[in-house]
């Protein structure tokens, strides 16, 4: 066409159709992109701390007299009929609490660790112990484990919901939904159905409940294949955990694999025998990998006694496990809701550590600790008023503790006020929710049919009673802390009489306050001074001679053992410390490119530290920033000195030599900026430390979801005010300090514990096992290897797109939308789909073998 002639109507019209087949190819090929393979039955089997380099190498390794692979289902299912992921990691802590949650979800963490504590009511959520669940569940109390309650209370619905509950079958697991009780009791029948002598012998060593639960589940489990309505099957198995935890040999690993790998050939052979198994996907998964070492003792360190410690702070310490618990009867008894370990060393509250325990641990995992310190000012207040309690005291000394007492409340008041009016305006909304929950529980029959049971809406109308049950204790616990805080609030110096006062009234028992400033952690009160209360030259209280205070950072930092007899191992058991920095209090000494919404500061030495900052979503951008001598001092200012890129620093990302950057800038270059999730996962996944800057971040930043965005448009102002309740109770069970061990250190503290570990960011901890095959129409590629670094973010979408029920691989199809999924933050591993990748040699380049 001529210049300067306009085109016609017609020529538009066509060019915009043609634009919008383009647009609409381009839609069709990226949904069909994620839609080569496909599956209409989902088998899923979740194996506890299964490091996929320990499946490699006995599927490698032959019998010497068959000349077969040690594990030949393995071999035979995944390796030669399937696909395998060569890199597939925990994004978070290698922690089966967190790292289940995000794999049985596919969203950002909610949970945090193993077991949390609500801080201002010492509340534990024991996401672990399935005995006091079995029990509340016959009482017809709870229904689903407390990570399915805590998931539904903020909104981030279960792979398994998915399914209508006729069309799944689920196995005892941690993120369990209902039970079956008739599990235990075939399973008690079929074990005890056998003959004496049987019997007799496994009575002589130790009859095994596990082994009792296990192979009762196989068999439904198979029971159920034959059911064509069943859609998602799983099965859950922790054999391989446990063993890997209390012993380092290969043997023990070895039999322990050689279990499930004849169960994968029961499993696989009954699939093979449905109707449906050539729309059957088998998809294999583990939570994290396991640190283990045929040549090192993992060497303990105990947190408990440090902490106890007069070093360490005096604190009456609260876990949920018993310190040796192998050697204590109480141990056996699992109802303890708080296991409180008393010191002596206490400097002001001895003989009272279950009404006032200091110090909260989770030592779960065992690489790795939580800890949240009872607030520092609270401290300060209860000794101040134990003092003032005192006759001993001189007149300058009262006035002057008196007036330190007032101006500390003075100095928290505003925020304490803030928070006391917040928590009745949310108690106010959950007291008219509550009454609403009344009157549904009330709604509800009070017989089913077997067509309800058969359709789960029995225990969808318990679930109504539970969660009644559950608001009911938050109404009660939030109120107790309520009025204890508004008593404190209400101490005027005009009618101070300590004498007339109960301190239990003004701190209450059980509780740590809020959490911790960088400062009060810096300089924690632990207890008066060992002179007492000393005045200033002013008259004043001297604060800094009237208390102990504790320097955690330096504390942790310093800690070394004498007793190390292991050559090769350090003998500093904490790596490094991580916390949580409001990012906003950066600011002023970041750079314009440098601020961040996050920021996570790790502390490995004075001269030895590092902020990594996050910004955006979906992806994130985050950076390493080296710095030394980070402090905050008493108003809130943070400072730090910027230090070049070093050996030494945490994490070692600047030594090691596996970290891999893209060619250009150089490795100084490429650690100096920002980088999406993915980016930093490609450059650093081989590393000693595997993906820890994105898994930091994950674990310590606020993601923050539908049930916990109170400024989401269109809700009422109850619904605010609810949500609100519900983003507090998440924040109050965050830690003040997460402590990461050394390389085979560990701190578990129940018993001996020689064997491997997790909950580190270490790749071996973090490396774990994802495999898939299937039948014919599931067209999954078989013989590959995938060599592209995964995320455990990437399972639920990845399932969910093979199974059909994503829009474009990450958003949930409409029904699923309904029930509360949305898009998913993570990838679709995209080969199996494409069935592109490497082509891996099955067992050192040897010719495929024959089926087992």
């Amino acid at each position: 066409m001529p210049e300067g002639i306009p085109a016609s109507d017609g020529s538009l019209s066509a060019r915009r159709l043609r634009v919008a087949g383009l647009l609409v190819l381009l839609v069709l090929s990226a949904q069909l992109s994620v839609r080569g393979a496909a599956a209409r039955r989902l088998v899923v089997v979740k194996v506890d701390g299964l490091p996929p380099d320990t499946v490699e190498r006995f599927v490698r390794e032959r019998h010497p007299r068959t000349g077969k692979s040690l594990l030949p289902w393995f071999k035979h299912v995944f390796y030669e009929g399937g696909t395998r992921l060569s890199n597939f990691y925990v994004r978070g802590m290698s922690l089966s609490g967190p790292s289940w949650s995000l794999l049985d979800t596919g969203q950002h963490l909610q949970i945090k660790g193993n077991v949390e504590f609500d801080r201002y009511t010492l509340h534990p959520y024991d996401y672990l112990n399935f005995i006091p669940f079995w029990v509340a569940n016959v009482g017809g109390l709870r229904v689903d484990m407390p990570g399915p309650e805590l998931l539904d209370e903020v909104g981030v619905p279960l792979l398994a919901d998915a399914y209508p509950y006729e069309e799944r079958f689920l196995s005892f697991q941690l993120y369990q939904r209902g039970t079956r009780w008739t599990t235990l009791q075939r399973g008690v029948q079929n074990k005890f159905a056998r003959p004496p002598g049987e019997l007799f012998s496994e009575w002589q060593l130790g009859f095994d409940a596990r082994d009792i639960l296990n192979r009762q589940q196989e068999r439904e489990l198979i029971e159920k294949l034959g059911d064509p309505r069943v859609r998602y099957l799983d099965f859950y198995s922790t054999d391989f955990d446990h063993a890997a935890h209390h012993n380092r040999d290969a043997a023990t690993q070895l039999a322990a694999l050689r279990e499930l790998d004849a169960f994968l050939g029961r499993l696989w052979t009954a699939i093979r025998q449905t109707p449906e198994a050539p729309d059957t996907a088998l998809v294999l998964v583990s939570d994290h990998g396991t640190n283990t070492d045929e040549r090192i003792y993992s060497q303990g360190y105990n947190l408990v006694r440090l902490l106890g410690s007069e070093a360490g702070g005096g604190h009456h310490v609260v876990t949920k496990r018993r310190l040796l618990s192998d050697y204590a009867i109480k141990s056996i008894f699992p109802f303890i809701p708080l296991v409180h370990s008393t010191t002596d060393e206490s400097f002001y509250l001895k003989g009272q550590s279950t009404a006032y325990p200091t110090a909260l641990l989770d030592f779960d995992g065992n690489e790795r600790a939580s800890i949240q310190l009872r607030d520092s000012d609270l401290n300060l207040i209860h000794i101040l008023l134990l003092q003032l309690k005192r006759a001993d005291l001189t007149a300058p000394v009262r006035r002057a503790a008196t007036e330190a007492l007032f101006t500390t409340i003075d100095r928290r008041r505003g925020g304490w006020q803030r928070t006391l009016s917040e928590i009745r305006e949310e108690l106010g909304a959950l007291g008219r929710l509550i009454e609403r929950q009344r009157a549904l529980v009330a709604a509800q029959p009070k017989k089913w049919t077997k067509e309800d049971a058969d359709a789960g809406r029995d225990r969808e109308s318990r679930r109504h009673t539970a969660r009644l049950n559950s608001w009911v204790a938050d109404e009660r616990q939030y109120g107790d802390y309520a009025r204890s805080l508004a008593n404190l609030l209400a101490l005027e110096r005009a009618r101070f009489d300590p004498a007339a006062l109960r301190i239990e009234e003004l701190i209450p028992k059980g509780s740590m306050g809020d959490h911790n400033r960088l400062h009060e952690l810096q300089n924690y009160v632990a207890g008066p001074a060992p002179a007492g209360l000393v005045l200033a030259p002013d008259g004043s209280l001297d604060l800094d001679r009237s208390f102990r205070r504790v320097d955690y950072f330096r504390l942790l930092g310093e800690v070394s053992v004498r007793n190390n007899v292991q050559a090769g191992l350090e003998n500093r058991p904490v790596d490094f410390v991580a916390v949580r920095i409001p990012a906003e209090l950066l600011r002023p000494s970041l750079g314009k490119e440098e601020q961040a919404e996050e920021a996570v500061w790790l502390y490995g030495g004075p001269e030895h530290q590092g902020l990594i900052l996050a910004r955006g979503r979906e992806p994130v951008s985050l950076r390493y920033l080296p710095v030394a001598d980070l402090t905050q001092d008493a108003a809130g200012r943070i400072t730090f000195r910027r230090v070049p890129w070093r050996a030494g620093l945490p994490l070692k990302l600047w030594e090691d030599a596996r970290l891999r950057t893209p060619p250009g800038p150089g490795r100084e270059g490429w650690l100096e900026g920002w980088h999406t999730d993915l980016e930093w996962l490609r450059a650093a996944h081989l590393t000693k430390y595997s993906n820890a800057v994105v898994g930091l971040h994950e674990q310590l930043a606020r993601h923050v979801v539908e049930a916990t965005d109170p400024e989401a448009q269109g809700i009422t102002d109850d619904e605010r005010l609810v949500r609100c309740f519900r983003r507090r109770q998440r924040l109050l069970v965050e830690s003040d300090l997460l402590i990461l061990a050394n390389d085979h250190w560990n701190f578990d503290v129940r018993g001996f514990n020689p064997g491997g570990n997790h909950g580190s960011f270490f790749r071996v901890s973090t490396h774990a096992t994802l495999m898939f095959a299937g039948g014919e129409r599931t067209r999954l590629p078989r013989g590959l290897a995938v060599e592209e670094p995964y995320d455990s973010l990437s399972l639920v979408p990845t399932l969910l797109a093979l199974t059909g029920q994503t829009e474009g691989g990450t958003r949930p199809v409409p029904v699923l939308f309904r029930r509360g999924f949305r898009p998913f933050p993570g990838r679709v591993v995209k080969e199996i789909f494409e069935g592109a990748g490497t082509a891996a040699p099955v067992a050192g380049g040897a010719r495929p073998e024959a089926k087992p």
